[in-house]
């Protein structure tokens, strides 16, 4: 048994996949609305049977492992290391890692051991002395939350660069490759100099990467701007990671909401006064990944950014997004050129009032552009229209669009329905739109051929199920070949068994006909009153599938009998004749 299999055997897939989704029983499997694309009805099928998953609306699935790859976007390795830790199974090292999961690796180690470098001069240093007088005097941070964020010191000078490749032997590829070096002439130096180090710590407590405040007083020899953070690597993307999640998220679930925010000192503060459901985007609007991250765990975002017109703007952003994720979208507002760090350390219980009486983010949008701009005007009015209707116009629900429509327009003094109108002109605010696999535009004829196959394996009896659906075929092939395949393979397996067993046949068949085996096994059918009206579905179905196979050979054959009577060919053209009507004959 390898270690993939070991996983396996003490993972059950039920529980696992529970975790993250909401599942509920549905029959012998268990369904959930599907957390890789917008929709209302569940279409997300996990089996405890088979230990597998599958989605029939962006026909996705797996197992264990591909669900962890795609719900976590991580590698194959990384699942296998992340499930091999939970279930206590030691790997062995394989050649056959990939050169990027070796290069995450190396990053991750890397990364790891800076950030334990960087807290050990901060905290127990002379070099980390100015840094730690920062945050201890001006911050008002104490050391028990220095340590809880792991923050530390990089040097003016290149002390990360000499500790890493002098005592821990590293090269100078391998720093450059984690963005903690650049090159300078024929040696390479420290990216971050006099900073406050804050380590970028994902969900699953790697560390991705590092973000350098400056001391307010400069050394001389360092220039650079306030904030200065890794860039991107093989392990960090910046719009898909946020400050403070690892910390967060049990606590998000705790309080059903996250509290978005700007900056790590905002996220630090309000840890420090016991708000521990609240994160930091790096950067300015909340991408798509970072909303479906933290879609995971809650479905009510609480946005506190700066109330400047670049944070205004940023939240206007982020709600043309969440929008069409379904998520519940409020904003906590404090004094105009306040942030929420300084507004915790100034007085926290003003912070806290304003956390609980957070306002609609649709109120908020209204209300920020009424004071920007002046609604007795008609050129104020027609600012305001142009920054609230396409947010306001993208709201789904015509009750609630309604509403903040009429709302706006007794804010500016205006009738409903000239409003409404505008909107309509206008339209939503762009939000690109989810791509659509290939894979779920199935034709018609797939969809029913594997229908008839899920109606096969999921009966009481597949081997006499399948006699009779032969029967009606009567060596008529189903139009989908991978289908027409696992049909042929399950007519062999019943020649040489006695009775249907899904663990051996998946043995027997080839591993590219299990996934549409998956398919089949787990596609939703209906509950039969009996045997009688189950095999009355087989046969409607199965003669369906049958008409449809030859029609379309006929649609083939009338296009050969053309080409053959162009290029008067008449020993083809009399074989496709005598086809033609053998299968019109089948036809009627």
């Amino acid at each position: 048994m390898d270690d993939v299999d070991k996983i396996k055997s003490k993972v059950d897939i039920v529980e696992l996949l529970g975790e993250h989704l909401p599942l509920k029983k549905a029959g012998r499997n268990f369904k959930t609305t599907c957390p890789f694309h917008s929709e209302k009805t569940p279409s997300f099928v996990v089996s405890a049977e088979r230990q597998i998953w599958h989605c029939f609306g962006c026909n996705k699935g797996g197992d264990i492992f591909t669900f962890l790859m795609e719900y976590e976007n991580i590698t194959f390795g990384e699942a296998l290391r992340e499930l091999a830790e939970r279930t206590g199974v030691k790997l062995t090292v394989s050649a056959a890692r990939s050169d990027r999961e070796k290069k995450q690796e190396l990053i991750y180690s890397l990364n790891h051991l800076s950030a334990q470098f960087y807290n050990y001069l901060l905290l127990s240093h002379p070099a980390g002395k100015r840094g730690l007088k920062y945050l201890s005097d001006e911050r008002k941070l104490t050391i028990p939350l220095i340590k809880t964020f792991n923050l530390g010191y990089a040097p003016a000078n290149d002390t990360l660069v000499k500790y890493l490749i002098g005592k821990k032997k590293y090269k100078e590829d391998d720093l450059l490759l984690a963005g903690l070096a650049y090159r300078k002439g024929r040696y390479v130096s420290d990216f971050f100099k006099d900073r406050i180090i804050f380590p970028i710590i994902n969900h699953r407590k790697d560390v991705v990467a590092f973000s350098g405040r400056s001391l307010p007083e400069r050394n001389r020899s360092v220039e650079g701007p306030k904030y200065v953070n890794t860039r991107e690597t093989p392990v960090y993307v910046k719009g898909d990671t946020l400050f403070g999640l690892n910390l967060a998220s049990d606590a998000i679930k705790k309080e059903g909401k996250v509290i978005i925010v700007e900056g790590e000192f905002d996220v630090i503060s309000a840890h420090k006064e016991g708000i521990l459901n609240i994160v930091a985007v790096k950067g300015t609007a909340l991408t798509d990944n970072q909303i479906k991250l933290l879609k995971r765990f809650t479905q009510k975002f609480t946005f506190c950014f700066d109330q400047d017109p670049a944070g205004t703007e940023a939240q206007r952003k982020s709600i043309a997004l969440i929008e069409k994720e379904g998520i519940t979208a409020t904003v906590i507002s404090l004094a105009l050129g306040k942030d929420a760090d300084d507004v915790l350390r100034q007085n926290p219980a003003v912070f806290k009032k304003a956390v609980r009486n957070d306002t609609n983010v649709y109120d908020f949008i209204i209300d920020s552009a009424i004071n920007q701009f002046d609604q007795k005007t008609s050129e104020g009015k027609k600012n305001i229209l142009k920054k609230t209707l396409p947010y306001i116009g993208i709201i789904e629900n015509e009750v609630i669009r309604e509403h903040f429509l009429k709302k706006l327009a007794e804010r500016i003094d205006t009738s409903f329905d000239s409003v409404l109108k505008q909107a309509d002109k206008e339209g939503g605010a762009e939000v690109e739109k989810p791509k659509i696999s290939q894979k779920a535009l199935l034709p018609y004829e797939e969809v029913l051929e594997i229908y008839l196959l899920s109606l096969i394996f999921q009966s009481k009896n597949p081997k006499q199920s399948l006699t009779r659906v032969l029967a009606i075929l009567d060596k008529i092939k189903l139009t989908t070949p991978s289908l027409d395949k696992l049909l042929s393979y399950l007519e062999k397996y019943n020649h040489q068994n006695s009775v249907f067993d899904t663990s051996n046949f998946v043995k027997f068949i080839p591993a590219e006909l299990h996934v549409p085996f998956d398919t089949s096994f787990l596609a939703p059918i209906p509950e039969f009153a009996d045997d009688e009206h189950f095999f009355r579905e087989l046969e409607k179905v199965v003669k369906q599938v049958k008409k449809l196979s030859i029609k379309k050979k006929l649609a083939q054959l009338t296009g050969l009998i053309n080409e053959a009577e162009a290029k008067d060919d008449d020993e083809k053209l009399k074989n496709y004749k005598e086809q033609f009507n053998s299968y019109t004959k089948l036809l009627s």
